[in-house]
């Protein structure tokens, strides 16, 4: 079905949507005056130099800190989040142009700009695991219908690579291995034959082994985190969870539909579906796109945890693909013009809607005054011990500022459940005593034992208040008040 079109007027209008992409997401994030909590995480966790983190494997962390430790600047974690995300789009348009003619594939990566998975989001939360699967995912369903199509080896070593890199940024790419089995086993079942397969699983796996070991060594900690999440607190959790999670992402593609819908209604083009197309190209879209979503829905449902929203948002990449194979729409000269109009109209409103959050918004999330802070806490520490503030502990959006932007870079000893991080000394917690910080005196006193369980049961913990202002953009500022406490050395 996929007819050849190619016209260079409308190439270039795609690249230059690329590059506006990029420039726009890239700076919007620096109307903040700290990194969100997942790239602070991250270039901390990078500190390490470690196979692992308390969440993920290590390739987020490793990257962040690459990307922020050489200049140590913001932007650089803001411009490798939207470049992961350029990349992501390429390999998007790549595969798009397998099923679709080369117009089509354009507006498939052009339409994401309404997904706020690739704008609102990755501006607001920064640099993470789950951008990386921006790319990752793309770049895997690219490479493994090369391998099914092209039978070239070359494809089977790069396939292997990708998901091995993939897997050592986030556990959730097994998720789209699932239904790419599924589908091999219905349509290509003689790839479970061909010895390059086999060579790609094995280039995967020696990718993964270094994390794997680094689990075994540490008991499998990461694993911790996700039973938190997944536990259910009531049974309504089961039937709650997974109908907000899917309400989640319908709120999160409406951009891209109401531009598809938009497009139809504009060039009076009937909606219907096409019953003219290539069954296993078909279900190889069907099972990519949708598979991953509905195999979270049925964690939800049988868990009954947590969902984060965010979890489902990367699994979005072949929603453009979809629309246009499936649904028969004429794209010549002027509905590509619409289309891509539309999308600048969205990316527009979505950056002004985040710029005005971000400069008007009085969060310490993205203001935190860290300097002030600091200073005040250490001269408080100082009072009391002469050497340094080495260790903190508390809550981690408190804490993990001071670990990248303090002048001394304390280490964060808590993960994000409040579980101790493995590669912590006691000895050395004992030996440099830990300043603890919380919002409220129950969750200094809370953190302090779990930080420090060498402590006598005992032992008074006597929170002090400490208040700061955080002031936005504008100047206007709020109080904030939260406690801390100093565990001395023992």
């Amino acid at each position: 079905m996929k007819e050849k079109v190619i016209n260079k007027t409308e190439k270039r209008l795609f690249y230059i949507f690329l590059a506006i992409h990029l420039i726009v997401w890239t700076s919007v994030s620096l109307i903040r005056t700290v990194m969100p909590t997942d790239a602070l995480e991250g270039i901390y966790w990078g500190m390490l130099h470690d196979f692992g983190t308390p969440k993920h494997p290590p390739l987020a962390a490793w990257l962040s800190y690459a990307a922020y430790m050489p200049f140590k600047l913001d932007f650089c974690i803001y411009f490798i989040s939207q470049l992961f995300i350029l990349l992501g789009f390429i390999y998007i348009y790549r595969l798009a142009k397998y099923f679709l003619d080369d117009n089509k594939a354009m507006l498939s990566v052009i339409i994401l700009e309404g997904c706020w998975a690739y704008s609102y989001v990755t501006g607001y939360y920064g640099f993470n695991p789950d951008v990386i699967l921006l790319f990752t995912l793309p770049a895997i369903s690219y490479y493994f219908y090369n391998c099914i199509t092209k039978e070239n080896p070359a494809d089977w070593i790069k396939l292997g690579l990708i998901v091995g890199i993939s897997f050592l940024n986030k556990y959730q790419t097994a998720l789209l291995i699932i239904p790419m089995a599924i589908w091999a086993l219905i349509f290509k079942r003689d790839i479970f034959k061909n010895k390059f397969f086999y060579f790609s699983v094995i280039i995967a796996f020696i990718i993964f082994l270094p994390h794997l070991l680094w689990l075994i060594k540490y008991d499998f900690f990461p694993f911790m985190y996700f039973e938190g999440e997944l536990t259910a607190t009531s049974w309504l959790n089961h039937i709650t969870a997974p109908l907000m999670f899917l309400l989640m992402q319908l709120a999160v593609i409406i951009g891209s539909l109401l531009i598809f819908i938009a497009l139809k209604i504009k060039y009076k083009s009937k909606f219907e579906f096409t019953n003219n197309f290539n069954k296993p190209d078909a279900y190889f879209i069907l099972l990519l796109g949708f598979a991953p979503l509905i195999i979270h829905l049925l964690m939800g449902l049988f868990e009954g945890g947590t969902m984060r929203p965010r979890w489902g948002y990367e699994f979005w990449f072949m929603l453009g693909i979809t629309l246009f194979y499936f649904i028969p729409t004429k794209i010549q000269e002027k509905e590509f013009k619409f289309v891509l109009k539309s999308a600048y109209l969205v990316m527009i409103i979505v950056a002004l809607s985040l710029g005005t959050l971000l400069t008007v918004e009085k969060n310490y999330r993205s203001r935190y005054p860290v300097a002030t802070v600091f200073g005040d806490l250490k001269s408080a520490w100082a009072k009391e011990i002469k050497t340094p503030v080495k260790y903190v502990g508390g809550y981690l959006e408190w804490t993990i500022p001071l670990t990248i932007y303090g002048d001394t870079h304390p280490a964060t000893i808590l993960d994000t459940h409040g579980y101790k991080n493995p590669w912590i000394n006691e000895e050395d917690l004992k030996k440099y005593g830990v300043l603890i910080v919380d919002r409220t005196k129950g969750g200094v006193i809370s953190y302090t034992k779990k930080s420090c369980p060498y402590l006598d049961e005992n032992y008074k913990i006597e929170p002090v208040q400490y208040e700061f202002f955080v002031h936005n953009a504008l100047g206007m500022p709020r109080k904030y008040t939260i406690y801390y406490y100093i565990v001395k050395p023992q």
